[in-house]
């Protein structure tokens, strides 16, 4: 199950990018593996997050080169993330990314 805390100032679809990237980073899904799908991901929140927030969150990935989407076929995971990184802001100096 994936937690998404509404009443955090992090906005929902970078609560969600961190928590696949560390599920990359970890190797829980591994390179060359496909992401979960937008329903399956959408299931795992319990419905917290909209597909458009699943959305934005694999964008993210994406644009850091982590995943890659595959016509017809899925996001897949095409490299490591690196590591952590603090952000300035975030509740309780808390490490995301």
């Amino acid at each position: 199950m994936i937690e998404i805390d509404r009443e955090s100032i992090t906005p929902m679809y970078l609560q969600l990018a961190s928590v696949l990237r560390e599920r990359i980073r970890r190797g829980v899904i591994p390179v060359g593996r496909r992401i979960p799908s937008h329903y399956e991901l959408e299931q795992e929140t319990g419905g917290a997050v909209s597909r458009r927030t699943i959305k934005s969150a694999i964008e993210v990935l994406a644009a850091e080169g982590v995943v890659r989407g595959v016509q017809g076929k899925g996001v897949f995971v095409i490299a490591k993330p690196g590591p952590p990184r603090s952000v300035g802001g975030s509740e309780g100096g808390e490490s995301i990314g």
